[in-house]
């Protein structure tokens, strides 16, 4: 279709959908009371993008909504059993609401994959929402209200997705996923199988040609506002709020003794995290994920390896029999945050700091040895939005559906994005997409029709000129002071990034240093204790019959990501892996890991 005809289809899919002359991506019915709120610091944000789903037979395939494209591809990540279609996705009326209703049956489909492969079966059907390459946005809170299915199996989702890759299409977010990342650094080390970063800032690029600027590290990062588990009862739910980041922390830094992150104390294994008290009448107050926080290092994980943050509410048990809302707060930069609320009450947060540094040492027969993970920093990249239903490598998967609740039935009565300061678009100066994609267009599947920039103005704030205006700069330099020059420290293994199906070797190439420590990345704190070192050698000792036994075996039902990401799905728990080999424990200890879980100077109250 020509680019004048797809525009004038685009202003009537608008206007039908309500747009307002105020605001060219809102629904006309969004409440003019949510056209202006204020954040956890007291800023007030204005309303940039709405769906109220009121429009009766709404139609979600390519090519039909504005807004959203409803999928047509079988779901092959995360151990995916349900083949999106847009038939799945329709307007219904539930509980007097007008919703968008995404159906998952008990019904077979076979078709195409995300990576091209033909007469894919899967046994059930769903479907999968997003706005990749219509709309997204930069910064700032997003809301969903929204009514889940019950059933163990069901996985349903409300995320954001960095629109240089796109959710569930391998090739795409290979070397991508979910890295957050923007130095060029000889001392980062990464799990064996991780592959290195695809868009890196040791890389010098021309913008004009491949539609990057040089030198500087990007990615497709991931927010989970929601993902969600509805027993077949009802209750003893649970709903958690996710970061998935890369390059993850070294070993050492993670929980010990195959255990799971705890909040404060040995296992609070990132610094400046933080979590809601109780709410009476509500739950019983934010924790950490204790399901899932990454693959085991040395793990078999050939299109990422990321550290998975999480935190949510647990023992609720109304999470299907009525809506609940759920809120991000994504505010970017060195004193930014995330921070996620759950029907208005604080959940858990994650302040700037904990992006920082994260490095050990050790003293191996009188030569030190470090293994450090550079500072990363809050997502920047522009971000669309996903909802669906999955039913995979989460909430017991397949083998826990009990064949009674079907069909499964997510209602979502609105989606609502606020800025302080407006940022909307897919192609930002400071971070382009556009150009990369039209690129490499075989490894995003069918464009998404109409496009974003067909459909309404982007708008960018004066910030990101001026950032687009420092990476020229960058370039202009070589890279020096920021990024070093690729030939010098980094070299691309083209294999790691060969459409997310590179076989990954050397699994257990190495072993990792069983009492490592590291450096303070702020003020010192106390030795480890004799527990601790004797976690670290027996932790070591277990290593490969954990791995090979599948260690924990079905203790895991949170899994790491959304995104589409092919992670072998194995029944081993979190194995927390050790450096180097373990014949070798002659270690001196030069400082202790310092707890902190304060959030770094950013407190999280209640929502005004």
């Amino acid at each position: 279709m020509p680019r004048t005809v797809l525009a004038c289809a685009a202003a009537l899919y608008v206007a039908q959908v309500g747009a307002t002359d105020e605001c060219c991506w809102c629904d006309s019915t969004t409440p003019k009371s949510a056209y202006t709120i204020t954040d956890s610091e007291a800023k007030a944000h204005t309303l940039v993008f709405s769906d109220e789903f009121n429009t009766p037979g709404r139609k979600f395939a390519n090519g039909e909504d504005p807004k959203w494209t409803a999928l047509e591809i079988g779901d092959t990540s995360n151990q995916g059993a349900a083949f999106y279609l847009p038939s799945q996705a329709m307007i219904a009326d539930d509980l007097g609401e007008s919703s968008l209703l995404i159906l998952t049956e008990n019904a077979s489909h076979t078709g195409d994959s995300p990576t091209g492969e033909k007469g894919i079966f899967m046994p059930f059907r769903s479907a999968m929402l997003q706005s990749w390459n219509k709309f997204c946005f930069t910064g700032g809170i997003v809301e969903f209200r929204a009514r889940q299915p019950r059933g163990a199996g069901y996985w349903p989702a409300l995320w954001l997705f960095g629109n240089l890759g796109r959710a569930v299409y391998q090739d795409s977010n290979t070397g991508l996923w979910p890295w957050s990342y923007d130095q060029c650094d000889p001392d980062l080390k990464l799990p064996p199988t991780d592959p290195t970063q695809r868009i890196s800032a040791c890389d010098s690029h021309d913008l004009e040609t491949d539609g990057l600027h040089a030198y500087q590290g990007r990615g497709a990062t991931e927010l989970d506002v929601l993902e969600g588990a509805v027993t077949n009862g009802g209750t003893n739910s649970y709903v958690v709020g996710s970061l998935q980041l890369s390059p993850g922390v070294p070993p050492f830094f993670r929980p010990p003794l195959f255990d799971f992150p705890t909040k404060s104390g040995p296992g609070a294994w990132y610094n400046g995290l933080s979590f809601g008290p109780p709410i009476e009448g509500l739950a019983s107050g934010g924790f950490p994920n204790n399901g899932w926080y990454g693959p085991p290092w040395g793990a078999d994980c050939p299109t990422g390896c990321p550290d998975a943050l999480s935190g949510g509410f647990v023992e609720l048990d109304d999470l299907d029999t009525r809506y609940w809302t759920y809120r991000l707060e994504w505010k970017t930069g060195p004193n930014g945050h995330l921070a996620w609320y759950y029907d208005g009450a604080f959940v858990w947060a994650m302040a700037a700091d904990a992006f920082g540094e994260y490095s050990v040492c050790s003293d191996r027969n009188g030569v030190k040895e470090c293994s450090r993970t550079p500072a990363r920093q809050i997502p920047e990249e522009p971000m669309s939005i996903v909802m669906n239903t999955a039913i995979g490598s989460w909430n017991g998967g397949k083998s826990a559906l009990d064949g009674k609740h079907w069909p499964a039935k997510f209602f979502v009565d609105y989606v609502r994005v606020w800025q302080e300061t407006e940022n909307v678009g897919c192609n930002p100066p400071n971070y382009p997409t556009k150009k990369y994609i039209d690129n490499h267009a075989l490894w995003y599947g069918e464009p998404a029709a109409p496009s974003g920039y067909d459909t309404c103005p982007e708008k960018y704030p004066p910030s990101a000129y001026t950032h687009a205006d420092e990476l020229k700069a960058r370039k202009a330099a070589g890279g020096k002071g920021t990024a070093q020059d690729a030939e010098t420290f980094y070299t691309a293994d083209l294999s790691r990034m060969n459409a997310g199906r590179a076989s990954a070797s050397g699994v257990l190439g190495s072993w990792f240093a069983a009492g490592a420590v590291p450096a303070a990345t702020t003020a010192p704190a106390a030795q480890p204790s004799s527990s601790v070192l004797m976690g670290s050698v027996i932790g070591a000792a277990v290593l490969a019959v954990g791995i090979a036994a599948g260690f924990v075996a079905g203790r895991r039902q949170h899994l790491p990501s959304l995104s589409g990401m092919e992670w072998p799905r194995a029944s081993a728990g979190p194995i927390n892996a050790v450096d180097d080999d373990t014949a070798d424990l002659a270690t001196s200890y030069e400082s202790y890991r310092p707890i902190d879980t304060s959030i770094g100077g950013y407190k999280a109250p209640g929502l005004a």
